[in-house]
């Protein structure tokens, strides 16, 4: 059935399935329950220039202080919306000290190369001056640019840089705002979903001309989306692929509501399958719980660059966006082993079985045991970068 008409908004008691959304304006009244986005669940674009929260999130203006019972006790909209001195979204209190370690080891991304599959990207945005280093359609007739925003999102978190005025609105940049970006589309305009075509033809467009032995090597692949059915197209090119490339993929935001909620290819051995996280490091109500769990991320309520203006902000919740936060991550991680690791030994930390146990070890907050539901926990930034390089090189000399 469709959705009700944007003046009579209903929200709902739990988090709506996938590709079922709720239609919303900037003149409603915020509803009381931020909801997490659908895998790839997109929604039509709306016309206001500024601050919408797609995939079924609540809206709120720029400085709306509305409070929120959210998902989770402690996830609530005037945390990111407020121009009080709240923490960044994507630094809650296990995230925090990130910010430190990339000053004292002036770590940004920069030199690392991560990879992005979704709708495409907000050229112009403010967010995206310097990243963008490659940005290419596959679907055909259309250009790169993203008319949904959930792309513009995950790049921003990923890596994209403050601007002048963002700070207000609690968005203090990506994670590796110096990191090389390449953008590719496989959302058509006007579409829920991804096209799988598009996907497969982006994954080998990967492997032939930014391998391993290519002139600019991509290092991480970043995929917010999947299916709970099995594509063996897509899962061939992703396991060939994840020889020389860390995959990091998002489980879903299906919960428990399924006896199998995580998707492909996140259900994949040889990828970082990620979860999410409230400001305080409980798992999302939404979040898959599955035994291929590995970590989980911040990825409630979090504020990314948006489509429309060059300045456009939004929020939303999902492991969509608790995804490419640990990409952004790992951007950092890479860096800085590049810069205390002999290049042969650095070279067997850019393979996710090496990536993986480097954060179960040195970073998760559950190192001695896995749970379905926080896989080996959330990923605790201070616990790596507190450890003497040469611990780490005798650590990783060992794997």
């Amino acid at each position: 059935s469709q959705p009700e008409p944007p003046s009579q908004p209903e929200p709902p008691s739990q988090p709506e399935p996938p590709l079922q959304q709720q239609q919303t304006s900037l003149q409603q009244k915020p509803s009381s329950r931020p909801q997490p986005d659908a895998i790839l669940g997109l929604r039509p674009p709306m016309q206001q220039p500024f601050v919408r929260a797609p995939f079924g999130t609540s809206l709120y203006p720029l400085r709306d202080s509305a409070t929120s019972d959210g998902l989770t006790s402690d996830c609530s909209p005037s945390q990111l919306l407020s121009n009080d001195d709240q923490p960044h979204t994507l630094y809650p209190s296990t995230w925090q000290p990130l910010q430190k370690y990339q000053q004292q080891y002036n770590l940004n991304g920069e030199g690392i190369v991560i990879a992005i599959l979704d709708s495409g990207i907000n050229q112009n945005h403010l967010a995206f001056t310097q990243q963008v280093h490659l940005a290419q359609s596959f679907i055909p007739g259309e250009s790169v640019e993203d008319t949904f925003g959930h792309g513009t999102m995950c790049a921003g978190i990923a890596c994209g840089a403050r601007f002048e005025g963002s700070e207000q609105f609690n968005w203090f940049g990506g994670i590796a705002p110096r990191a090389k970006l390449l953008v590719c589309k496989v959302v058509p305009n006007g579409s829920n979903v991804c096209n799988p075509i598009a996907v497969c033809e982006a994954l080998d467009y990967i492997k032939n001309n930014h391998g391993l032995n290519s002139a600019l090597p991509v290092n991480i692949i970043s995929l917010s989306f999947g299916s709970l059915n099995y594509d063996s197209e897509i899962c061939d090119r992703v396991n060939a692929l994840a020889t020389d490339v860390i995959f990091v993929c998002a489980a879903s935001n299906y919960g428990r509501r399924t006896d199998q909620p995580i998707a492909y290819p996140a259900l994949l051995g040889n990828v970082l399958c990620i979860g999410s996280h409230s400001s305080s490091g409980k798992a999302s109500s939404f979040s898959a719980v599955g035994r291929e769990i590995d970590f989980l991320a911040p990825g409630e309520n979090v504020c990314a660059p948006f489509v429309g203006v060059p300045q456009a902000l939004s929020s939303g919740s999902g492991t969509s966006y608790s995804t490419p936060a640990v990409a952004g991550l790992i951007c950092l991680v890479l860096q800085y082993l590049k810069q205390h690791l002999s290049p042969t030994l650095y070279r067997r930390t850019c393979k996710e079985v090496v990536m993986k146990k480097i954060l179960k070890k040195k970073m998760a907050t559950h190192q001695g045991g896995h749970s379905e539901e926080h896989g080996y926990g959330c990923l605790v930034p201070k616990e790596f970068f507190d450890i003497i390089p040469a611990e780490i090189e005798r650590f990783i000399g060992k794997i």
